[in-house]
């Protein structure tokens, strides 16, 4: 179990650079917030630990910017004055 034996910052930092936040990774698996916290912290969940140990056996290359990402997911409009401009 490579979970186990990894130390809790690297497990976020693992989420973080799939998701780009631990938050944004509770929220696409839909669980509880702070539950990946609780989970590092020594409070037994068998359903995050399922959940984190799908995400870190994927490499990080089959992860897009559009899957993981809130940011990506944003539609905005140009900057006012880029649009004056046209």
């Amino acid at each position: 179990m490579r979970l186990a034996k990894m130390h809790p910052e690297d497990v976020k930092a693992e989420l973080r650079k799939r998701f780009a936040t631990v938050s944004a990774f509770e929220r696409r698996y839909e669980l509880p917030s702070k539950s990946v916290h609780d989970l590092l912290r020594g409070r037994a969940s068998a359903r995050v630990e399922k959940a984190i140990k799908s995400v870190i056996e994927r490499p990080v290359s089959e992860f897009s910017k559009s899957e993981g990402s809130d940011v990506s997911q944003t539609v905005t409009s140009s900057h006012r004055k880029n649009a004056e401009a046209r």
